[in-house]
């Protein structure tokens, strides 16, 4: 679908959502009501999905009564089913059988609309609202902070709480038995895979990465993607001359966010991985290209960027008029290296 058909679909949506909202909760003071099943829809992808899981302990330290339900596509299901602030994971409208008092809906569908107005909820909020504000007013906000935005009239505690996954016993008892068997002590995780190939950063610049992570700072890489990205991910190792290695392709999301747990450093392309592995606050390194400055930018205190924001910023991320010097080759090896001093303070 053309990026203009999708854009004109999304407004209809935003509207639509709107007066949902407005004809559910226009004479409810929303404070005064004690949700007891609380239902989040969330149809988004990994890195939607990460900078979204702080609504499920802001609405529990405030509700700790309360059941939460997540509502969200089936590839990211593993990423929050063990979270502990989320009771219940639903991965199809088709399994939305009962009914909540409160939805809050951070990226719904037609379906979930007519669903909600068929359930008739005590209470109903959503992004569109906020995503209407900031666009009034000219605002660019980071995603995190627009779901903060979203749940933020229900709160009564509204002070901050990070984005942040949770991982298994299991899934760290893969990872140890890994680095037994590679002899690890401590690892870097190189991810140079990304949804689209305008805000993927050269093959042969995180080869020289890993070359310089294991005389500098004495890290092994582990690099990590999905079968999409085995081929770069194979090119990098066999350049690499044994300072990386691949992560098992049959790793799942919720053993790679082990890995992410115990990592001494991430670099990578701004995507899912990454947003995975700032949830842990560890020293980190996003290398962004044609996305949106600020509305996606990595989290956490011990993280650096490495952005170009070029004047075609943002683009459709499929069509460059930069193709000999997009903003993502701009991004020089150097610049990365000095980003990792910064991350890692020395």
């Amino acid at each position: 679908m053309p990026l203009r058909s999708i854009l004109r679909s999304e407004r209809r949506y935003l509207v639509a959502s709107l007066f949902v909202s407005w004809l559910i909760g226009r004479s409810r003071k929303l404070r005064s009501h004690e949700p007891k099943d609380i239902l989040i829809i969330k149809l988004d992808e990994i890195g939607d999905m990460v900078l979204s899981t702080h609504v499920f302990s802001l609405l529990k330290r405030d509700y700790p009564n309360a059941s939460i339900t997540v509502l969200c596509k089936p590839v990211v299901a593993e990423l929050i089913e063990h979270h502990i602030h989320v009771d219940h994971v639903l991965t199809s409208v088709a399994d939305w059988k009962k009914h909540y008092d409160a939805i809050i809906d951070l990226r719904g569908s037609w379906q979930t609309l007519r669903k909600t107005l068929s359930m008739r909820p005590a209470v109903r909020l959503d992004q569109a609202s906020i995503r209407w504000h900031n666009k009034r007013q000219g605002r660019i906000i980071h995603e995190a902070t627009t779901h903060f935005n979203v749940v933020a009239p229900l709160l009564h505690d509204t002070s901050w709480i990070a984005p942040r996954l949770y991982t298994t016993a299991s899934d760290r008892d893969v990872i140890d038995k890994f680095m037994m068997r590679h002899e690890l002590n401590g690892y870097a995780i190189l991810a140079p895979g990304a949804r689209s190939p305008l805000r993927r950063w050269p093959q042969e610049r995180f080869a020289t990465i890993a070359l310089w992570l294991a005389s500098e700072y004495n890290l092994k890489c582990i690099c990590i993607g999905g079968p999409e990205d085995r081929t770069t991910i194979d090119a990098i190792v066999a350049s690499s001359h044994g300072a990386a290695i691949a992560a098992p392709l049959e790793w799942s999301l919720s053993t790679y966010t082990a890995l992410c747990e115990k990592a001494a450093l991430f670099i990578g392309n701004e995507s899912g991985p990454m947003h995975i592995a700032s949830t842990f606050d560890i020293p980190l390194v996003g290398i962004y290209g044609p996305g949106i400055p600020k509305r996606f930018d990595v989290l956490g205190l011990k993280s650096q960027i490495v952005h170009h924001v070029l004047e075609c910023n943002p683009c459709d991320q499929v069509h460059c008029i930069h193709p000999a010097n997009s903003c993502m080759m701009r991004a020089n090896v150097d610049e990365v290296k000095l980003a990792v001093r910064r991350a890692v303070g020395r």
